[in-house]
Formats: structure tokens, C-alpha cells, sequence
């Protein structure tokens, strides 16, 4: 998982592009395939087909992990972390090294469990 960290944000990007950019949802797909789980790109597929980086808001993440997830009181490897603020949210991956995400300064990073503020859903 190393190799992802330092991406840089891109709409659409996807880490294995060549392009040394990911968004949020092509770097959870990343990541569980390389955990060995569902990629979740076809239940990504309709953020893609409704929406753009500019109208996609938090609470459509949200309204729509909460409908298609299971929340999780405690993370799991493989779950999906929603990090949410009103007007900015990004989609994360637990691992057993931490939280993969986008930073707000719009690079891929690792962080501790500990230090993450989000909400943990299961989508399969």
C-alpha cells in the first residue's frame, strides 16, 4: 500500500492509470482489491454517472453509505470511512496500518485509526 501514498487528488483517477492520481472512490476500490475483498466499483458507478467533483456533496456520501452500508460501531479492516465535514467530505480504507484516505491538502495519505474522526460502514 505504500506505492499509493503521496497520489495526488484527481476526479476519476484511478492509482493504476499512470497518472500518479486517484480520487477517493477509485482509491477505495485499490485498496480492497488489494485486500483481497470486492472492489466496490460498480457500487461507485453512480457517483460518476450523477454527479461531478463539483456537485457532489457530503450528504450524498453519506445518505448513500448509510443506505447501501451497514454502520460499523468499531472499524474493520476493509470498511469504508466516511470523513465528513459540512462542505468537504472524502471516502477512506481501514487497514491494518491505519486509515488510507485524501488528505485536505489533496495528497493520499496513511493516518491511525486513533487519530481519524469518521464513520465506518460495510457495503457488501
Amino acid at each position: 500500500m505504500n506505492d499509493l501514498i503521496g497520489l495526488e487528488y484527481r476526479w476519476g483517477a484511478h492509482p493504476r492509470d499512470g497518472s500518479g492520481k486517484t480520487d477517493c472512490f477509485q482509491l477505495v476500490c485499490e485498496i480492497r482489491s488489494r485486500l483481497g475483498l470486492s472492489d466496490y466499483s460498480e457500487k461507485f458507478s453512480w457517483a460518476y454517472w450523477l454527479y461531478d467533483e463539483e456537485t457532489l456533496r457530503p450528504i450524498r456520501m453519506a445518505r448513500w453509505l448509510m443506505h447501501e452500508g451497514k454502520r460499523l460501531k468499531l472499524p474493520e479492516v476493509g470498511a469504508v470511512a466516511l470523513l465528513a465535514e459540512p462542505d468537504n467530505a472524502a471516502l477512506g480504507t481501514v487497514t491494518d496500518q491505519g486509515v488510507i484516505c485524501i488528505a485536505p491538502g489533496g495528497c493520499v495519505v496513511s493516518v491511525p485509526v486513533s487519530r481519524v474522526s469518521a464513520h465506518y460502514f460495510w457495503v457488501d
